[in-house]
């Protein structure tokens, strides 16, 4: 049984990222699947709705962030118990994220690195005392936008 809600530290859970379609027209959503994984020997619980705790940014080469389209919430609704999955060790869950490029403020063809923040930081009143992973990991995804969709002629 697991007992006491407390931090955890960054390696025991790999958060990663991978874009499902690489190469898209600028009118496409960018679908990106987003997993956490307890890479611990102890079982830990996540946040359901991964969405809810990842904030995502899009940079063309190494300069500054696009200018967003989107301010993104400060602060989920408050979770419900039911809200938390136990992850045993080697186990994963994962969601499919929806982002339309104009929104990151993509709109031209290029090639662009999409950086993905997972933060978790609840406080312990919140997470009906489960050991919740507390933590904040980055990933990143790079995507090369064109003018038309793959596979079709101009």
């Amino acid at each position: 049984m697991l007992h006491g809600a407390q931090a955890h530290t960054t390696d025991q859970m790999q958060f990663t990222v991978q874009a499902l379609s690489p190469v898209l027209s600028v009118s496409q959503p960018l679908a990106t699947r987003l997993r956490i994984t307890n890479r611990s020997q102890t079982p830990m619980y996540v946040f359901n709705d991964l969405n809810y705790y990842v904030s995502v940014w899009a940079y063309a080469g190494s300069k500054e962030s696009m200018e967003k389209q989107i301010i993104e919430e400060a602060m989920p609704p408050p979770p419900q118990r039911e809200n938390f999955t136990l992850l045993k060790p080697g186990q994963s869950i994962e969601d499919i994220r929806y982002d339309k490029l104009d929104d990151l403020g993509i709109s031209k063809p290029g090639n662009y690195r999409i950086d993905f923040n997972y933060r978790m930081n609840l406080p312990s009143e919140v997470t009906f005392g489960l050991p919740v992973w507390q933590g904040t990991q980055g990933a990143s995804a790079l995507i090369r936008v064109v003018n038309q969709p793959r596979g079709h002629a101009p």
